[in-house]
């Protein structure tokens, strides 16, 4: 199969991603906190779908970060010091004042990992890593974030191939663009299974077919 591969956005190296964060937190008074263990923890609850939406947006944000830097010559943990930063930042910038007498707790839920080609997920190398790898092109990284406000979690992560700066992004060819197309597909097919009363195995049972079709 073919695929054409996404072009990433020029974006300098100290530059940080922008959005618009709803101004949550602040002023009026919360509503009462979500409880941790009971019905109120779910997405019924008002206050708990902001938190959600609010962890989600900064996670998006630094995802977004991470695609433009995600260019050749560029270092793995330059990336994720990058994507951290976002989080750490944006985070600041939300619910400031404390709440009943305590501030609300958020920040990075999940390092940020950068995954370069035959390695699948996970890779946040510490300063003292004796080797500091940089990507090149032709490298697959598979880029995965997380942020978390008073708890509530949203992760994010993204796929992309190093490419020299072209004009037009290539066309990707053989099994590179095979396993990108699966990917695809079955996070598609994943996100129509996610419905009530639907189990985590048929989820997993519907990316193995679309994985088995493409022979991957």
């Amino acid at each position: 199969g073919a695929l054409r591969a996404v072009a990433a956005p020029n974006m300098a190296d100290a530059d940080l991603p922008t959005v618009e964060l709803e101004p949550v937190g602040d002023g009026q008074p919360e509503p009462e906190a979500a409880m941790r263990d009971g019905r109120d923890s779910d997405i019924s609850h008002s206050d708990v779908c902001t938190k959600y939406r609010e962890a989600a947006k900064i996670a998006n944000l630094a995802l977004e970060g991470l695609v433009a830097q995600a260019k050749p010559g560029v270092k793995v943990i330059d990336l994720c010091k990058f994507g951290d930063k976002v989080i750490s930042q944006k985070c600041a910038s939300i619910y400031q004042k404390k709440v009943k007498g305590k501030f609300v707790e958020k920040g990075i839920a999940f390092p940020t990992c950068v995954s370069v080609n035959e390695c699948v997920c996970h890779n946040s190398p510490l300063e003292s890593d004796a080797e500091q790898p940089k990507l090149a092109p032709g490298d697959m990284v598979k880029l995965d974030v997380g942020c978390y406000v008073d708890g509530y979690i949203a992760v994010a992560a993204h796929t992309v191939v190093i490419e020299e700066s072209l004009p037009e992004a290539p066309l990707l060819m053989g099994q590179q663009a095979d396993v990108l197309q699966a990917a695809y597909i079955a996070s598609e097919v994943a996100t129509k299974l996610l419905l009530p009363g639907n189990t985590n195995s048929q989820v997993t049972e519907a990316i193995a077919k679309v994985a088995h079709a493409f022979g991957v």
